[in-house]
């Protein structure tokens, strides 16, 4: 797979030469034969590129991958590289199919350089800083699931910050979600497992599957959270003390609706309770004698908003009839400056959970 890879990338590179304007190919060699070679240690080319009289020596180690986990497989390889003497002259670089901002961190992380193949680049040493990242990506992977981070995927994310934990096989953790009410199949518990490896979230070794970096993966839940979109909205008018708004709701609706996380925020914070609530309700038939009821478009006190099983995502994990601590986190990231302080505070307590003991 990667070999076919390579191919591509040797034939792009020789039919293009203003691939990398206005940087200059000079010169491409395909698997260089080392004297020092040994075990077949080489990198994957060498290329040579000129710009304004300064010329500058590439090796480059090929990766048909973009997540973190073969960035820096790659980054390995050429640090290893670099020290053969016949290499002290080049410029470490990996080239992958796109130089997303990931990637870019981390190369400045590494002290390495990168090139893609729709002509960006990112060169810095002590001869020249050469960068380039306005092209666009025509090299788009296929991936098997979008996004691992958003919607109904998200809850194995949610699942593993639930407790700090090791498990030692998928269907343990996809036995663990079902039973937090995660609607998920297992293939899919096992796909969403694999980005979260590469994406080096989850450290899968030895039979033990375990959080690497608990932060980096709530900051990705975050930064990727979908609020739901609702089937239909009813204002109305219920009890004013909240258990007696859940006498009403558990009447009508039994267990299928929650309390949704921005009203949620004073059960997992010291702040004051709220007067105007919002209530996630799973599809279902709304009674007529419900809405005939307590619809009130004037004078409500609570929003319900009825949800589709694609955002049954908002449930999971639910504290009876609140949302999860997450949940609420989540929610209140994407309101107000108070709002965004409270959810601050719940943050810290979920990652206290990961603390070294």
């Amino acid at each position: 797979m990667k070999s076919n890879f390579e191919q591509i990338v040797f034939d792009k590179l020789n039919e293009s030469e203003n691939l990398y304007s206005p940087l200059v190919i000079e010169s491409i060699i395909k698997e260089p034969d080392l004297s020092t070679n040994r075990n077949n240690f080489r990198p994957d080319g060498l290329l040579k590129v000129s710009y304004s009289g300064v010329t500058l020596q590439l090796m480059i180690e090929i990766k048909s991958r973009t997540a973190p986990k073969y960035v820096l497989n790659a980054i390995s390889v050429l640090e290893q590289l670099s020290k053969l003497s016949e290499l002290n002259n080049y410029i470490p670089t990996i080239l992958v199919p796109y130089l997303s901002e990931n990637i870019i961190n981390i190369l400045e992380s590494k002290n390495m350089c990168g090139l893609d193949l729709n002509g960006n680049y990112y060169i810095k040493n002590k001869n020249i800083i050469a960068i380039r990242l306005d092209k666009k990506n025509e090299y788009k992977e296929k991936a098997t699931i979008r996004n691992v981070y958003s919607k109904n995927s998200s809850v194995v994310g949610r699942f593993l910050l639930n407790q700090n934990k090791a498990y030692s096989k998928v269907s343990e953790i996809y036995e663990g979600i079902k039973k937090l009410n995660g609607e998920i199949t297992l293939s899919t518990v096992s796909k969403v497992l694999n980005s979260l490896e590469e994406d080096l979230v989850l450290s899968k070794e030895k039979k033990s599957m375990q959080l690497l970096q608990p932060g980096k993966l709530l900051e990705s839940l975050q930064k990727n959270y979908s609020p739901p979109s609702p089937l239909k909205i009813l204002r109305l008018k219920l009890p004013e003390f909240r258990n007696e708004k859940e006498k009403v709701l558990n009447e009508y609706f039994s267990n299928n609706w929650i309390f949704a996380g921005e009203s949620c925020a004073d059960v997992y914070s010291s702040t004051p309770p709220i007067s105007m609530f919002t209530v996630f309700l799973k599809q279902t038939d709304i009674p007529k004698m419900f809405i005939e009821k307590y619809a009130d478009i004037r004078f409500y006190n609570t929003t319900l908003l009825l949800l589709s099983a694609s955002d049954n995502y908002v449930f999971f994990a639910r504290n009876n009839n609140y949302a999860s601590k997450l949940q609420t986190y989540l929610e209140l990231t994407q309101l107000d400056k108070r709002e965004k302080e409270i959810a601050m505070d719940i943050k810290k307590e979920i990652l206290d959970e990961f603390k070294e003991q």
